[in-house]
């Protein structure tokens, strides 16, 4: 009797021991999934914010919005053969498709709600967007020599460069023109990537340009 009793006791106490040994395994794999479940969690949401960061980083300007909701699929095709094809006796340059108003600071040309202190109470707006290329929305790919080349097939024949600046935070290159019709600002957006590498000098002509923008100072009527 005393020797059934002692089996059974054994018995007993190995189902326990098994059924405590499978509780923790199990609990070590739910642990294991929760914790691999974290990490892609985790590591996707790194990315998407290394997304986000870039794009901030980037930025898309006031002009760059109002070209995409204007024109969601803006064909440089349609662009390039505009400007192959330009007559500059019919170019209207004060007629802008925005709202939109910019002012000159130190360093760039920015939207009239930036809140950064101007150089002066000039004011200015978008012109000749039917020969854009929003860097954030059609993007073109020339060098700075050609986009010049592009700029002056457009712009009055009398202009004359008054000043030019770079914008370090945004990659640009902002150069003020005079003439008889007014003044213009031509804006040239470079390559993000090529902006950002050590050693990068605006202005040389082979950099390479991503945006053309036009603006037209705003005068009394």
């Amino acid at each position: 009797m005393k020797k059934l009793n002692y089996i059974i006791l054994a018995t007993l106490i190995a189902v326990s021991f098994t059924a405590i040994s499978c509780n923790s395994i199990g609990k070590n794999e739910t642990a294991d999934k929760n914790q691999t479940t974290v990490e892609n969690k985790t590591g996707e949401s790194s990315k998407d914010t290394d997304k986000n960061d870039n794009s901030e980083t980037r930025g898309n300007s006031p002009r760059d919005q109002a070209i995409f909701e204007e024109n969601e699929e803006r064909d440089n095709a349609e662009i390039d053969k505009r400007y192959k094809e330009v007559d500059k006796s019919k170019l209207n340059y004060d007629k802008t498709n925005s709202s939109l108003t910019y002012y000159e600071t130190e360093n760039s040309f920015v939207g009239s709600e930036a809140g950064i202190p101007n150089v002066d109470n000039k004011k200015y707006k978008d012109i000749l967007t039917d020969y854009t290329y929003a860097s954030e929305v059609n993007p073109t790919k020339i060098t700075y020599e050609d986009s010049i080349k592009l700029a002056k097939s457009v712009l009055p024949n009398d202009i004359k460069e008054i000043r030019n600046k770079y914008d370090n935070s945004t990659g640009k290159t902002y150069i003020v023109y005079s003439s008889n019709q007014g003044n213009f600002v031509l804006g040239l957006a470079y390559d993000y990537d090529e902006s950002h590498n050590p050693g990068f000098t605006p202005n040389s002509k082979n950099n390479t340009i991503v945006g053309i923008d036009y603006m037209k100072e705003i005068t009394e009527q």
